[in-house]
């Protein structure tokens, strides 16, 4: 009987090698042989997936966006309540634990990678586009609950709420805010907005 090969299983074990490589050696270090060696797979298996170093990040930041995919979807599960869940999936985005400091630094060089690499810069607009829209769709069904002003431009503030999770990562991830600090912070920016308690 021919084996089984899961080759979405496949894909998502190499982009996790690549995301190690880049969180312990960085960007620079991704080639096929390390890629390769850190999967524990063969070149000609890797190879059969992705041929470039090109390739193999794309592959990788794609991954990236399935993982903030599968964490929002984990949030909304947990949370009915509108502005609840806006805030949760903020506070999902950024360096708050373990698991999301590795991912934040992960994101971090793929930002900075993207600023000279436009393959990599579209990908993540695309990535943007679809968060931005979710954060947009939860400020609107918080204004329809009545648990944010009515008059605010969801789109606007969508972008300033990510802008707000952006602009603490580093900071975060450097220890300058400990999540409880964060939280604060984007509770009284909440506050701003007319927020009222579920």
């Amino acid at each position: 009987m021919p084996k089984i090969v899961d080759h979405d299983a496949r894909r998502r074990h190499i982009a996790d090698a690549v995301h190690r490589i880049v969180h312990d050696k960085g960007m620079e270090s991704v080639s096929l042989r390390e890629v390769a060696a850190e999967a524990g797979m063969s070149m000609g298996a890797v190879q059969y997936y992705v041929t470039t170093k090109e390739q193999m990040l794309l592959l990788a930041l794609e991954r990236i966006g399935g993982w903030i995919g599968e964490r929002i979807a984990a949030v909304a599960a947990r949370h009915s309540a509108p502005l609840d869940l806006l805030r949760a999936t903020v506070l999902e985005l950024l360096p708050l634990d373990e698991e999301r400091r590795y991912l934040n630094r992960v994101g971090l060089a793929f930002q900075a990678s993207s600023v000279v690499n436009e393959n990599q810069a579209l990908a993540m607009r695309m990535g943007y586009a679809h968060l931005l829209a979710f954060l947009a769709d939860q400020i609107r069904a918080a204004q329809t609950a009545g648990q944010l002003a009515a008059d605010l431009d969801a789109n606007r503030q969508a972008s300033i709420l990510y802008a707000f999770a952006q602009g603490v990562v580093n900071a975060t991830l450097v220890g300058h805010y400990t999540p409880a600090e964060v939280a604060a912070l984007l509770d009284e920016h909440l506050a701003r907005l007319g927020a009222v308690p579920g």
